[in-house]
C-alpha cells in the first residue's frame, strides 16, 4: 500500500522535481505524515508557474528537506502544514531569450474553473520555511537575497491566529463571493548586492550593497468568485519594523551602476523578445458584477464592512534610519578650502506609508481607501483640475467626438499612488570632528504649530495620478496629476550642509555618466501643485559674541505657501502692477544677460498670465499668505520684529538656459529696523555673497574644470509702497579707544513684549531725546 502510494506520489511530483525516487520519500499514511529529502527542483517549470520575466532566468533550486502534516479527520477546519528547511535558488540576469517559450499548456492546466473543497485544502494551506535564499548573478554584479523563518499561515479577519479555518473566510451566499486571509512573515531579510568582475573600470564601484531589516509582515485579503475560484480583487499590505541602512558614496555608486546595468539587461531582453499577441475577450465572455447597492443588500453586516470593491496594495514602515556617509579621506579629491572632513547626514523618517490603487474611479470620493481622511486638500484640488480639464478638451473636440468624452467622462478611472510620511527629521552634516551637543537639523518638524492641526496631520502628503478610459485608448484624457502638502516645518538655512549636498549631487552624477546609465525618456506633462503649510526657514548670523544686543538668528515665517504650474489654479487678480510704465523701467535698465527675454516674459503677462513659447508646465505661479520676518536672541528668547505681514504673488518662467522670477507684494511693505539688526543684515548680504562664490567654484571643481553652465536668474520685485522705520541704539555710546567693553542688554524686546502694541513713532522721539541728552 505504502509502495503504491509513492510511486504515485513520484509520477505526480516528477514533473516539478528532477530524478526523484522514490526512496527519498518517507510516509506515514495513518498520520497523515510524509517527507521528502534532497530535491532537486524542475527550473523550466518553476519559471513558468511563477511567470517570471524573460530576462529573469532560474539556473538551480535545491530543497533539502519537506515534511507534510495532514489532518485527514479535520480537514475542514485543520490547515494541511508543510515544513521546508531550506531553499536554495540560483538565478541568472541575462538579455538572452529562453529556448522554452511554450508556457500556455501547463498555465491552461492550472486553470480548472472551479473552487471545491480540494481548491479550499490548497488555500488554507501553511507553510513554514527555515531559509530561503536566492542567489542571483548577471556576470557583471551578483548578490543574494534572504529570509529567514519564513511562514504563510491563515488568519481571520482581525489578523489572529486561529485554530479552525472557518473563521478565515467570510462567505455571502447571494453575491457568491467570499473573502479569505492570509498572511506572510519572517524574522529577517537581507538583500545584498557587489560587482564581481576585477576591471579597471569596475574598481571604484566595487562596493557591497546591504540592507538587513528586522520581523515583517504580508497580509493578504482576496475577494474571490465563490463558484469558480477566481479572484476579483485583492488587497496585499507589507508591513515593516525598523530599517537602518548605513550606505557610503562608493555603495550609492555601485547601486546606480547596478541598476544602469539591470536597465540594460531588461532593455535588451524586451527588444528580443517576441511579440505576443493579446486576445480580446468576446462579448459573452464578460459576466456583469452585481450592482454594489445589491450587494450591501444582500451581504451580512460583517462581509459589507471588509467588503473590498478595488485591489491595492500597500506598505507600512515603522521608522526608517538612512545614513549617508563620505568615507574618502583623500585630500585631493576636495577643494583647498574644504572643511567637511568624512562628512555624513542622517534622516530619519518615522512612520511611512505607501498606497497604491491601480483602477480606481477617477470622481469617487476616496471615502473606502485604507487609512485616508476624505474629503481634503487633494480631493478638492483634484476634483477641480478634472472639471478644468473636461471644459478644455470638449472647448477643442468636434461634435462627435465630444459626445463620446461626454459619455464616457463618468467611467474615467484613474491609477493613484499616495505617499505619507508622519514625522521626518534631516540632520545636518557632521565630520569627524563634530560633537554631539554641535549636532543641529536642518529639517524638522513644528511641533509647536503642529498641535493646532488634527492628530493624524502627516508632516508630507503627496499624491500622483494618472487617468485612462477603461475601454478605449482614443479618447483624450487630462495630464497626470501631483499633490504634495508639506508642513509644518522649520528649515535651518546652514552652509556647509548644502555644500555637501552639492558635493554628494556631484559625485552621483558623475557615477550616473560613468555608467553609462540608459537616458529616461522625457517625462509628459504633469499638471503639479505644492502647499506649505507653516513653513519656517531659520539663518544664523554673524558671530554675535561681540556684542550681546546682535541678534543671533534671521526667523522667516510665513501662514502658507502655494506654487502650481497649472494656468487653472493662478491667482485669480492677476498682477497689479505689470504695466507699461514697468516695462519701460525693464527697457532703460541695463543688464547683463537676459533682458530681453525677461521683457517678453512681461509682455506677455500683461495682456494675460500664461507666457507663451516655453513647454507646458514649465510656468510657476506662486503664491503665499502673510509673510513675517524676526529676528531673536536664540531658541527661547523673545523675538523682535523686522517686517510686518506682506502677501506676495510670484511668476517663475523656467528655461534651459534662463528663469525669470517677478515678485509682486500685494500689501504696503513695513520694515522696523534698529541698528543691531541693520549690522547683522549688512553683515549676511556679504556672507550670502561669498556663499554663492564658493559653490559656484565648488561645481567648477567637482566638474573637473569643465565649464559651469548654470542658467541666467533674473529676478525683479515690483513694490508699490515701502515705510521703512530705523530705530537708534539706546545707551551710552561706545568707545572705540576701550576694549572688553560691558554693553547694557538691548530692552527693546522687553518693551514690544509689555506693550503687545508698539508704536514706531514714539520708539524714534525718545531715543532721539536720549541722544540729545548724552550730547549735552
Amino acid at each position: 500500500m505504502t509502495s503504491i502510494i509513492k510511486n504515485q506520489l513520484v509520477k505526480h511530483l516528477s514533473k516539478f522535481a528532477r530524478n526523484l525516487k522514490p526512496e527519498q520519500i518517507s510516509l506515514d499514511v495513518l498520520k497523515g505524515k510524509s517527507e521528502l529529502r534532497n530535491i532537486e527542483l524542475n527550473e523550466e517549470v518553476l519559471t513558468e508557474v511563477l511567470e517570471l520575466p524573460i530576462w529573469l532566468k532560474i539556473k538551480k533550486a535545491n530543497c533539502n528537506r519537506v515534511a507534510v502534516r495532514v489532518p485527514w479527520t479535520n480537514l475542514k477546519s485543520k490547515p494541511v502544514e508543510l515544513f521546508i528547511d531550506e531553499i536554495t535558488v540560483s538565478i541568472v540576469l541575462s538579455a538572452d531569450r529562453s529556448p522554452s517559450t511554450s508556457r500556455k499548456p501547463f498555465s491552461d492546466a492550472q486553470d480548472t474553473g472551479s473552487y471545491g473543497f480540494a481548491e479550499k485544502i490548497v488555500e488554507g494551506m501553511s507553510i513554514y520555511v527555515n531559509t530561503l535564499e536566492i542567489n542571483f548573478d548577471s556576470g557583471a554584479f551578483g548578490g543574494s537575497f534572504m529570509l529567514s523563518r519564513l511562514s504563510v499561515e491563515s488568519r481571520t479577519p482581525g489578523w489572529a491566529l486561529t485554530n479552525d479555518l472557518r473563521k478565515t473566510r467570510l462567505h455571502c451566499h447571494t453575491t457568491h463571493r467570499v473573502l479569505c486571509y492570509k498572511q506572510v512573515s519572517w524574522q529577517l531579510l537581507r538583500i545584498e548586492a557587489s560587482a564581481r568582475t576585477e576591471e579597471t573600470q569596475r574598481r571604484n564601484i566595487n562596493a557591497p550593497l546591504r540592507l538587513i531589516t528586522s520581523g515583517g509582515k504580508i497580509r493578504i485579503c482576496l475577494k474571490k468568485n465563490s463558484q469558480n475560484g477566481n479572484v476579483i480583487h485583492a488587497r496585499i499590505s507589507m508591513l515593516l519594523d525598523d530599517i537602518l541602512w548605513v550606505a557610503t558614496l562608493p555603495q550609492i555608486r555601485s547601486a546606480i551602476a547596478f541598476y544602469s546595468h539591470m536597465m540594460k539587461l531588461v532593455n535588451a531582453a524586451e527588444k528580443a523578445a517576441p511579440s505576443i499577441p493579446v486576445p480580446v475577450p468576446s462579448k459573452t465572455q464578460l459576466i456583469p458584477s452585481p450592482e454594489p447597492q445589491q450587494i450591501h443588500a444582500a451581504a451580512n453586516s460583517m462581509f459589507r464592512r471588509l467588503d473590498l470593491d478595488q485591489t491595492s496594495y500597500h506598505l507600512q514602515v515603522k521608522k526608517i534610519d538612512l545614513h549617508l556617509c563620505d568615507d574618502n579621506l583623500n585630500a585631493g579629491n576636495y577643494p583647498k578650502d574644504w572643511n567637511i572632513e568624512a562628512g555624513a547626514m542622517q534622516v530619519t523618517l518615522h512612520v511611512l506609508l505607501i498606497d497604491v490603487y491601480p483602477k480606481t474611479l477617477a470622481s469617487s470620493d476616496r471615502s473606502h481607501w485604507v487609512r485616508y481622511t476624505s474629503p481634503n486638500s487633494a480631493t478638492s484640488w483634484m476634483g477641480n483640475n478634472l472639471k478644468h480639464h473636461f471644459a478644455k478638451i470638449c472647448e477643442e473636440l468636434d461634435e462627435t467626438t465630444r459626445m463620446r468624452v461626454q459619455r464616457s467622462w463618468p467611467d474615467l478611472m484613474s491609477f493613484n499612488v499616495v505617499v505619507r510620511v508622519y514625522d521626518m527629521v534631516i540632520q545636518c552634516v557632521s565630520d569627524m570632528r563634530t560633537k554631539k551637543e554641535e549636532l543641529q537639523n536642518m529639517f524638522t518638524s513644528d511641533r509647536n504649530s503642529k498641535k493646532s492641526l488634527p492628530s493624524d496631520q502627516y508632516i508630507l502628503h503627496a499624491e500622483f495620478a494618472n487617468f485612462f478610459h477603461p475601454m478605449t485608448d482614443h479618447l483624450p484624457v487630462p495630464p497626470p496629476a501631483t499633490f504634495a502638502q508639506l508642513g509644518p516645518f522649520s528649515l535651518l538655512f546652514d552652509k556647509r550642509t548644502l555644500r555637501w549636498i552639492l558635493f554628494v549631487v556631484e559625485n552621483l552624477q558623475s557615477a550616473m555618466i560613468e555608467a553609462d546609465a540608459p537616458s529616461m525618456e522625457p517625462m509628459p506633462h504633469t499638471d503639479i501643485r505644492i502647499d506649505l503649510l507653516m513653513p519656517k526657514v531659520i539663518i544664523h548670523l554673524s558671530d554675535p559674541k561681540l556684542d550681546a544686543r546682535l541678534p543671533h538668528r534671521l526667523i522667516v515665517s510665513l501662514s502658507t505657501v502655494t506654487a502650481c504650474n497649472n494656468p487653472f489654479d493662478v491667482i485669480p487678480t492677476g498682477f497689479s502692477r505689470i504695466d507699461t510704465r514697468l516695462i519701460d523701467y525693464v527697457t532703460n535698465t541695463e543688464l547683463p544677460e537676459g533682458k530681453t527675454a525677461f521683457r517678453g516674459d512681461l509682455l506677455q503677462m500683461n495682456n494675460k498670465q500664461t507666457v507663451f513659447g516655453i513647454a507646458e508646465g514649465m510656468q510657476w505661479w506662486l503664491r503665499t499668505s502673510p509673510l513675517w520676518i524676526d529676528t531673536d536672541h536664540g531658541e527661547f528668547s523673545r523675538t523682535v520684529p523686522l517686517i510686518s505681514d506682506v502677501c506676495f504673488h510670484a511668476s517663475i518662467t523656467t528655461r534651459k538656459d534662463q528663469i525669470n522670477v517677478y515678485v509682486e507684494p500685494q500689501t504696503e511693505v513695513t520694515a522696523l529696523v534698529d541698528h543691531f539688526q541693520f549690522l547683522q543684515l549688512t553683515r549676511l548680504g556679504a556672507e550670502l555673497s561669498d556663499f554663492a562664490d564658493l559653490i559656484k567654484a565648488d561645481q567648477g571643481f567637482f566638474q573637473k574644470g569643465a565649464p559651469v553652465n548654470a542658467p541666467i536668474i533674473v529676478v525683479l520685485v515690483a513694490i508699490n509702497e515701502v515705510r521703512a522705520k530705523l530705530l537708534l541704539t539706546s545707551g551710552p555710546l561706545p568707545s572705540p579707544y576701550e576694549t572688553n567693553q560691558a554693553f547694557p542688554q538691548n530692552n527693546f524686546a522687553d518693551d514690544l513684549s509689555v506693550s503687545k502694541k508698539w508704536n514706531a513713532e514714539k520708539i524714534w522721539r525718545s531715543e532721539t531725546k536720549s541722544y540729545q541728552e548724552l550730547g549735552k
